[in-house]
């Protein structure tokens, strides 16, 4: 054995693959939870619809105050042309002129029941 001369002692080699694995993994959960993320944003959330002028106004004239005669008058008649047609415009044409006492003024008088009926019955009639 004392011919054997090129045998070296052990040496101590540094290892860094745990960490390297580590890292792998850690980058890797990464890019898959954004990846599911976008996956899910993408197909399986709902896309809201933007309300239009028609739907903004149909809330309006639904939450309308009916003990307050002025904003029944303009509610009324800034919103309600989004749904007019042939068939009620006459209907319309003639409950706007009834309701001229009610704006322009600083003081109204309270609006009369039959009134107010026919602009529900008016507004019950919107699809």
């Amino acid at each position: 054995m004392e011919g054997l001369k090129d045998i070296k002692e052990i040496v101590e080699v540094t290892d860094n693959s745990l960490w390297q694995l580590l890292g792998t993994i850690f980058i890797s959960l990464i890019l898959i939870l954004l990846l599911l993320y976008l996956i899910k944003k993408l197909f399986f959330t709902k896309k809201r619809k933007k309300l239009t002028l028609k739907d903004k106004a149909l809330i309006a004239l639904k939450n309308i105050d009916y003990n307050d005669s002025k904003e029944i008058a303009y509610t009324f008649s800034q919103n309600m042309p989004y749904f007019l047609n042939q068939n009620n415009q006459e209907k319309f044409n003639k409950i706007e002129e009834e309701l001229e006492i009610y704006k322009y003024k600083r003081e109204v008088p309270k609006m009369e029941e039959k009134l107010k009926e026919r602009i529900k019955e008016m507004i019950k009639e919107i699809k």
